[in-house]
Formats: structure tokens, C-alpha cells, sequence
């Protein structure tokens, strides 16, 4: 199956981009002011999605078919911010009784936080977010500047 290939815009940003695997256009750009809310993120997920929608609109790579991939990652990631406050809360194991006396268990939220832990890096990493691509950007904009210096001892 494979994981699912990067916009253009996100190669482009991270400079891995080849003419050779170019996808074109997959969606058409919007505006930040064009990005509403969707109606059913409430609290949390609606501070994620903004925050996201801003972050991908700082990058370029923000267009209308991303909406509802967006609003499932601000989702998943308020899931797991609250389902890890609880797990803090009740603890990561618990005592629980049985007819042969008592048992510490691992809390069964603990594989659901490890669940969506997974789910939100996935999802996170279709729009680039990761230290990875982090690390490209960095090198990539020290590239520059480095040219940038070459271009003008050249050029006087």
C-alpha cells in the first residue's frame, strides 16, 4: 500500500522536490480568511485547528481538500490531549481486586493514548509536520543563506 505521497507544495518547502514526480495541483489554494471552523470541533479541537490552518497557511501548502484531513488531526489531537490528562490523573497502573486478591494492571487508557498517539503522528505527517521535515527546513534555509553570501563576494 505505501504511505501517501506529499503535496507539491510541502516537497517544494522542504526542497525534495523532483520535476520527475511532480503531482500538479490538488487542490485549489485558499485564503486564511477563507478558512472556517468546521461547525463540529468544539473547544480544543477548535484552538488545534486554527493553529494548524495558520501553520499550513504559513507553509503553502494549505488548499480546500485539506479541510477535512485537518479537522480529523485537530480532532484526534484533543482526544489524546484529554484522554492523557485523565490517564496522569488515574494513573498509568491500577490496582484492581479479584476473588484470588488484588492485581496492579496497566490502565487500559494506556493503549488507547498509544492509539492515538500513532494516529496523530500519521495524520501529522501527510502536511509535514515532523522534527524530520523540521531539519530539512533548517538545513535548506542555511543553504540559502550561504548562497546568498557566495552571491555577493561574487557580485561585489
Amino acid at each position: 500500500m505505501g504511505r501517501n505521497p506529499l503535496p507539491d507544495k510541502v516537497k517544494q518547502v522542504r526542497g525534495t522536490e523532483r520535476k520527475s514526480r511532480k503531482r500538479g495541483d490538488v487542490g485549489q489554494t485558499v485564503e486564511l480568511l477563507d478558512v472556517k471552523v468546521p461547525a463540529h470541533l468544539k473547544g480544543e479541537a477548535k484552538k488545534i485547528y486554527e493553529l494548524k490552518v495558520r501553520q499550513c497557511f504559513a507553509m503553502g501548502i494549505l488548499s480546500e481538500i485539506d479541510a477535512d484531513a485537518l479537522a480529523i488531526y485537530a480532532w484526534e489531537y484533543s482526544e489524546l490531549l484529554r484522554l492523557a490528562a485523565e490517564l496522569k490523573d488515574e494513573g498509568y497502573v491500577q490496582t484492581v481486586e479479584t476473588k484470588n486478591g488484588s492485581e496492579v494492571k496497566i490502565n487500559p487508557k494506556e493503549k488507547v493514548v498509544a492509539r492515538k498517539i500513532a494516529t496523530v503522528n500519521a495524520l501529522g505527517s501527510q502536511f509535514g509536520w515532523s522534527p524530520v521535515s523540521r531539519m530539512r527546513l533548517q538545513a535548506i534555509a542555511k543553504e540559502e543563506e550561504k548562497k546568498d553570501d557566495f552571491q555577493m563576494l561574487i557580485n561585489g
